[in-house]
């Protein structure tokens, strides 16, 4: 019968909420929460993208119900978002496919929104994730530190969890003001290298002062064992009296010696 972990199942009980606070704050706790398997972290990772999605879906029809403006008059919601997206693209083809979506009624739609972002997000985000680890996999080699993929791939999810809030309120923002900012896709992966690569050197320190603490417990374990096996010194009148002993014994053997040669 196995023997439970405390720590694992400690971490195997974080809820969604902790086990965010903790991938932003506490980068020190990776290795634990990446011991919890690919399987745990992908439930989380989907859970934060279903999310995301959610607050934006919400955002960009707020957006087109209070915010933006439009040439006619009386378009449902649904045509509301359908205009909007037409601009986005220049193909006619495309435009003409979405038009169709203009009779579709406006609960559908909404859950047609959020699928296809939910669905457009989760596939870059996961290309993020793959890109990151693959810095992460270099991070170890330049520190030293055998480590598996899938626990850098684990650790890789839990280091973009603040890039992915940051790009959401931005995008949120960017949605509701056209606000930009230039470079934002460099920011949001550096940030999340920066998170990755804190958390390795982390671990890297672990390692060294487990490595000095074995050495110290090996020197005292040395220091016990000399004790233990060390010949006690005789006292002065004992040595005192062996030396006499031998003397005697010495001058015996020169008389015997001598008396044999007359």
């Amino acid at each position: 019968m196995e023997e439970k972990n405390p720590i694992r199942e400690e971490y195997v009980k974080l809820n969604f909420f902790k086990k965010v606070w903790y991938s932003i704050s506490k980068f020190e706790k990776y290795p634990e929460m990446a011991a919890l398997g690919v399987k745990k972290t992908i439930i989380y990772f989907t859970e934060l993208m279903l999310i995301f999605s959610i607050l934006l879906t919400f955002v960009y029809v707020y957006y087109v119900s209070n915010i933006a403006e439009f040439d006619e008059e009386d378009l449902s919601l649904s045509g509301k978002i359908v205009t909007k997206l037409t601009e986005v693209y220049d193909d006619e083809q495309i435009k003409e496919s979405m038009q169709i979506l203009n009779d579709y009624p406006e609960s559908l739609m909404i859950f047609t929104l959020f699928l296809s972002l939910f669905i457009s997000f989760y596939l870059t985000t996961l290309i993020d994730v793959f890109t990151l680890s693959i810095f992460g996999l270099l991070t170890c080699m330049i520190a030293k530190i055998k480590m598996n993929y899938k626990a850098v791939f684990n650790m890789s999810i839990f280091a973009l969890t603040l890039s992915i809030i940051l790009k959401m309120i931005y995008l949120s923002v960017e949605i509701l003001t056209n606000f930009e900012i230039k470079y934002f896709e460099i920011m949001y992966i550096s940030i999340s290298y920066v998170c990755l690569a804190a958390a390795i050197f982390m671990i890297k320190s672990d390692v060294i002062k487990q490595q000095l603490q074995l050495m110290k417990i090996i020197e005292e374990g040395k220091e016990k064992i000399e004790q233990t096996i060390t010949i006690p010194k005789k006292p002065k009148e004992d040595e005192k009296e062996e030396e006499k002993e031998n003397k005697d014994k010495g001058d015996e053997d020169d008389a015997e010696g001598q008396g044999s040669n007359a």
